[in-house]
């Protein structure tokens, strides 16, 4: 009797009535005999219907499949990707199959095919599917929703001690900036054929600033950072005379991201410059998500130093009870948008292109988007009904 390839949903039905009718004392032989499979195959099936249960139901095999054949590649490849995520930096199987020919020359001299196929495969195994960007946020899941609240019951003993001030319960992000906040639809008169919408050059350039707040309501200094080498022309000649040095820090990044080097910078620039009042020994609690430089030994080293102790809010409930992403950034991002369209609108009617803001116009309007944020919207957001850092208050 020939084999079946099944699918492992099939399998477990076919188990199903096995036992019904191994109850009514007909042989294992005779059942796999009615659903034309192999008495041996059978036998595998309960041996292994633990696993089955535990697979896609849709699968045909236990198995995963053929493994990546950049398997050594895997963390770096997937940790890079889901870093560039966690800034919303868009990302491609070209894009990852460009990271992969750069950091592994056997992976570069196979055909691109090869390639494409090979990176594809390494996203599916991992989870990173297509999507396209969602301008409003879908509604977080249950399961994540629970999950913070039981993180929420653990940490509010923690930040409840007396000798834990308000001003030194902080929260730290970081957001994209880019340059270009053109939208991609506009009004136009019913029946027009072409619509045109001006952007401004080089539209894809972009910058990242880290924002922090406390829990009283207070915001430290913001830092921005720039596209460009760390001890570059920009880094270190444009930026220091900037006429906003005084109220930003600033500096440069290959992908314009953070990283451990400028995560150290705004330790010394940003949190230690708000701290520094407190008395010996006060205690200073930093809320961080799990993006990779917040818990680096280094970092980790850095804020222990300085009497910082460090809290991982749980993977996938940061849209629920970090308090930036929960009541920070949108009216941060809405104020630097009101100020590039007004910015935008003073180039007039004049055809072409618009051009690209200036670094300087991006530290204006990050300045004046954060000095624009109440202290009530702060305090509001660490106090999110439901999921309130401090329901007693």
């Amino acid at each position: 009797m020939g084999r079946h390839r099944l699918k492992n949903g099939h399998k477990l039905t076919i188990l199903r009535d096995l036992e019904e009718r191994l109850l009514n004392r007909e042989s294992l032989k005779s059942v796999a005999r009615s659903h034309g499979v192999d008495p041996a195959q059978l036998r595998r099936w309960r041996r292994d219907r633990e696993k089955l249960e535990m697979s896609s139901k849709g699968n045909k095999t236990l198995g995963k499949g053929r493994k990546s054949s950049i398997t050594h590649l895997e963390e770096l490849i997937i940790g890079w990707a889901l870093e560039l995520r966690e800034v919303g930096i868009g990302i491609s199987y070209s894009r990852l199959q460009v990271r992969a020919c750069q950091v592994d020359e056997n992976f570069r001299s196979k055909p691109k095919e090869q390639q494409y196929h090979t990176i594809r495969r390494l996203c599916m195994s991992n989870e990173l599917v297509v999507r396209r960007g969602t301008n409003v946020a879908q509604d977080p899941p249950q399961q994540a929703i629970d999950q913070a609240r039981e993180w929420l019951e653990e940490i509010r003993p923690f930040i409840s001690v007396p000798d834990l001030a308000q001003i030194y319960i902080i929260n730290m992000d970081q957001t994209p900036l880019p340059f270009s906040l053109a939208s991609q639809s506009t009004l136009e008169l019913r029946g027009t054929r072409s619509v045109t919408i001006r952007q401004s050059g080089n539209s894809k350039t972009r910058a990242t600033a880290s924002l922090a707040v406390a829990a009283d309501g207070s915001k430290l200094k913001p830092m921005i950072i720039f596209k460009g080498e760390p001890r570059g022309t920009i880094a270190t000649r444009e930026l220091p005379v900037s006429q906003y040095a005084n109220q930003l820090a600033l500096c440069c990044q290959p992908a314009a991201w953070q990283d451990n080097e400028n995560m150290l910078m705004w330790i010394d620039e940003c949190l230690v410059p708000h701290i520094q009042q407190r008395a010996d020994g006060a205690p200073v609690v930093l809320f961080l998500d799990h993006f990779r430089c917040h818990y680096s030994d280094t970092v980790k080293a850095k804020l222990d130093t300085i009497g910082v102790q460090s809290k991982l809010i749980p993977k996938g409930c940061t849209s629920v009870v970090q308090p930036i992403d929960v009541g920070v950034n949108k009216p941060f991002k809405d104020r630097i948008k009101s100020q590039w369209w007004e910015w935008m609108i003073g180039f007039g009617e004049d055809g072409g292109n618009i051009p690209t803001p200036s670094r300087e116009d991006v530290q204006h309007w990050v300045i004046e988007a954060w000095n624009s944020i109440g202290a009530h919207i702060i305090q509001n957001a660490w106090r999110k009904t439901d999921l309130s850092y401090f329901p007693e208050e």
